[in-house]
């Protein structure tokens, strides 16, 4: 076994008769002991190193993930929507890097497609955990609403982790529309709300709504908040979203203990209690905790309130008429005009090799206005000569851009 399993019967010791898990469809509810003897019925009929989890969010993907930890295999969550011919050839390549200390294997594709595998130790997960408890306030008597799921980075370390490390209790929901959240939160009583930005942003432009008062925390992840989103919801809501900056490869970064940072937009908060951040001379981003050491791809600087900014990712550069140019500086100047909501920018080149930028803008705005209103920062030869404008640009349903689809639309206009 793993030692979180040990750490789950500490918590159904100190949480008799509580219940749990609770179906938002059905109201059915699991306490830990229900729970825990649905675990070990499946841990019974278990064989092989790597258990695959490939349920919607619920009482069995939990009792599962449980199970795996009592026969001491390493749980890898798929997405339910795999095909099985994909499912198998995913469990046969991880199977091949399996170690006995590895109790979760987390999958990530950004937002390409090509699967990449993380393997987490039980001491991973228990760390970031209690980072994510300890710094976002989240308590035993928390009520998470779990509509992110649960086999994601973000789900585990929000929803997986408080409930089996101090029986924080989890409401799973598999399919909704944004007014039935409101729905939900009101009548389970859900006081936690981690989320993405997509949903945020439904939640937002929700008419003649209101959010219940037992809400005390909305988390946003999975990709950068815009403050335009943020101000939105504060003013429908009076509630301040808390920005959470995160990898697979080492859990939580950094959060915004206080909602005044993802209001203005100025950064993604501070780092988390036990995280390490550093900023190379290149500005790449790299993170130290016992919940993963790794460099990311993503670039940042300090703010003046000890805040991490993020910056875009480190790689392309453009060479427009012999002038260097970074995608990701016109990234930032696109996010931080009102009424964009997220912004992708890539190179492409022509087939005479000769590079152009090219622009994915999620807004209501019209390209002129926004050609314009860049001019006042930017020199033209640093504008986009390819462009994508739309009111919802598609996403991954981890909530990030899908930058695969994006590009394939954008290579369309290549002169």
């Amino acid at each position: 076994m793993t030692s979180l399993w040990a750490l789950w019967l500490a918590t159904v010791t100190h949480n008799t008769g509580k219940a749990v898990v609770i179906d938002a469809d059905t109201c059915c509810e699991w306490t830990p002991a229900q729970l825990t003897a649905n675990a070990e019925d499946i841990a019974s009929t278990l064989r092989g190193t790597v258990i695959p989890i490939c349920q919607p969010n619920s009482a069995l993907w939990i009792a599962t993930f449980l199970a795996a930890q009592k026969v001491g295999a390493a749980a890898l969550p798929l997405d339910p929507t795999l095909p099985p011919e994909a499912r198998r050839e995913v469990v046969h390549r991880v199977s091949k890097r399996r170690t006995s200390k590895v109790c979760c294997i987390k999958l990530t594709s950004g937002t390409t497609g090509d699967l990449k595998t993380v393997l987490c130790s039980a001491t991973n997960l228990r760390v970031d955990g209690e980072h994510i408890i300890r710094t976002m306030g989240i308590r035993s008597t928390s009520r998470n609403l779990a509509i992110i799921p649960l086999g994601h980075s973000y789900g585990l370390g929000n929803i997986v982790m408080p409930l089996l490390l101090q029986g924080t209790a989890v409401i799973c929901a598999q399919t909704f529309v944004p007014r039935q959240i409101l729905q939900l939160i009101e009548k389970h009583e859900i006081t936690v709300l981690p989320t993405v930005p997509t949903i945020l942003r439904a939640l937002a432009q929700l008419e003649n709504a209101t959010l219940p008062p037992c809400l005390r925390l909305v988390i946003s992840a999975g990709a950068t908040l815009s403050a335009d989103v943020a101000q939105q919801f504060h003013r429908r809501y009076g509630v301040k979203i808390r920005n959470f900056y995160g990898a697979s490869e080492t859990g939580g970064i950094c959060y915004d203990r206080t909602g005044n940072a993802t209001l203005s937009g100025r950064s993604v908060g501070r780092p988390m209690h036990g995280v390490t951040v550093r900023l190379r001379r290149d500005h790449r981003v790299c993170v130290s905790s016992g919940a993963g050491n790794a460099m990311l791809p993503d670039l940042g600087d300090w703010n003046r309130y000890g805040e991490l900014r993020l910056l875009g990712r480190f790689g392309e550069v453009a060479n427009i008429g012999g002038k260097k140019v970074a995608p990701t500086e016109l990234e930032r100047a696109l996010r931080e005009l009102h009424g964009v909501t997220d912004a992708w920018v890539t190179v492409l080149k022509d087939k005479r090799g000769n590079d152009h930028l090219a622009a994915a803008v999620e807004t209501r705005r019209s390209r002129t206005e926004i050609e314009q209103e860049l001019q006042h920062t930017l020199p033209t030869w640093k504008l986009p000569k390819i462009w994508l404008i739309d009111s919802t640009l598609s996403r991954s349903d981890r909530g990030k851009l899908h930058t695969g689809d994006l590009k394939a639309r954008l290579s369309v206009s290549l002169p």
